[in-house]
């Protein structure tokens, strides 16, 4: 008995030894940002019509107590100034949750939508047309009857 007492003290000091040489210090994880109001940047008409288009990614850098975003830069521009100062613009706009990451990058792309095809644009038939022309054809066919018995 007093040799199982022994080898169980022994264990368990050489198990205690080994967390304590294992452990890591702590380190209190970050979440990443989450972004709770994202105002989505302006692609003005006209920058359309004109064909700027452009990719580009957003540094933006948050307060951490209110989540306000305190700086916004180009990582990355879009390669017009004019589709740069909108994105710059709706992202300095954005709250994150409180609390989460300090910086987080966006990525942008700019780009013009194609017009609609013209069988797109083409309104679909009414939804009484059908019933309609039902109703037509039932009716001619009535008459053809009515004509066929008088004869």
């Amino acid at each position: 008995m007093r040799e199982f007492t022994v080898f169980s003290i022994a264990a368990l000091v050489s198990v205690s030894s080994l967390q304590a040489q294992n452990g890591t210090p702590a380190v209190t994880q970050q979440r990443p940002p989450r972004a709770i109001y994202t105002p989505k940047p302006v692609y003005r008409a006209e920058w359309a019509k004109q064909g700027l288009t452009g990719k580009g990614v957003v540094l933006v850098t948050i307060d951490q107590q209110t989540g306000k975003v305190t700086g916004a830069r180009m990582l990355q521009s879009t390669g017009n100034k004019q589709l740069d100062g909108a994105a710059l613009e709706a992202y300095s706009q954005w709250r994150f949750q409180p609390g989460t990451g300090s910086q987080v990058k966006i990525p942008i792309e700019f780009a013009a939508r194609p017009k609609p095809s013209l069988a797109k644009q083409m309104q679909p038939p009414s939804a009484i047309l059908y019933p309609l022309l039902i109703l037509v054809g039932f009716g001619v066919a009535v008459m053809v009857m009515r004509g066929r018995r008088r004869t």
